[in-house]
């Protein structure tokens, strides 16, 4: 009876996104790791959220950055990018804001194509958590290329300037992260065969399309 009670206990046990074991499965073997029990530890998925929501903060100040090549930068871009201290201190501010909001708004897109998929019963607070989890991939090592930049770069906008191989290191992540997005799906939910077009056609499409456009407007600029 004990041991009944002790293995019961043992299977619900929440995971841990952050060990380096289960970061390693999230990253390199999703099947196996969204095939585990899906109870994630209720703070590490809100640090998730969080980091997800730097990355959103330091993907809209790339944006501004690529508009103010054609056009005049304002004194705020400048301001931000011209030191680390100014740049972080909008990114660890602002992604607290972001957080909440690509909480809502992506989780909800999450579910929706979840139920577009055959998952019509998709728990909505376990969408979210699957959305975040997966999004750690594209997000994460964004985040850490950005800091090793800090060490290498006098500043943000210095490195953005001088793109270098690191640049280049986050864009396998991001096709990478539509995989796992997948896996995730298909794993945790019981979804028909238009996961395969809302969870790896659509998004890898709309990856292509706007690094054809990123490209043909830095050819032709």
């Amino acid at each position: 009876m004990n041991t009944e009670l002790s293995l019961e206990k043992q299977e619900q046990k929440e995971i841990l996104p952050f060990s380096f074991k289960n970061l390693w499965m999230l990253f390199f073997q999703p099947k196996r790791f969204f095939s585990l029990p899906a109870i994630y530890h209720h703070r590490s998925i809100m640090i998730a959220a969080y980091l997800i929501g730097m990355f959103s903060v330091m993907d809209r100040v790339d944006q501004n950055l690529l508009k103010a090549e054609f056009g005049s930068r304002t004194s705020f871009m400048l301001d931000v990018t011209d030191a680390w201290w100014s740049y972080w201190f909008l990114i660890l501010g602002m992604g607290t804001i972001s957080a909440v909001l690509v909480w809502l708004i992506h989780g909800w897109w999450y579910k929706k194509r979840l139920q577009f998929s055959g998952a019509k019963e998709a728990d909505p607070q376990l969408a979210r958590h699957i959305w975040a989890l997966q999004s750690l991939v594209a997000a994460l090592p964004v985040i850490i290329v950005t800091i090793v930049q800090t060490l290498i770069y006098s500043s943000y906008l210095d490195a953005y300037e001088n793109s270098s191989i690191l640049n280049f290191v986050v864009i396998p992540f991001m096709f990478w992260s539509c995989w796992v997005s997948y896996r995730a799906a298909t794993s945790v939910f019981n979804t028909n065969a238009w996961a395969k077009f809302w969870f790896l056609a659509l998004p890898i499409t709309f990856y292509l399309l706007a690094m054809g456009i990123l490209t043909a407007i830095l050819v032709n600029g």
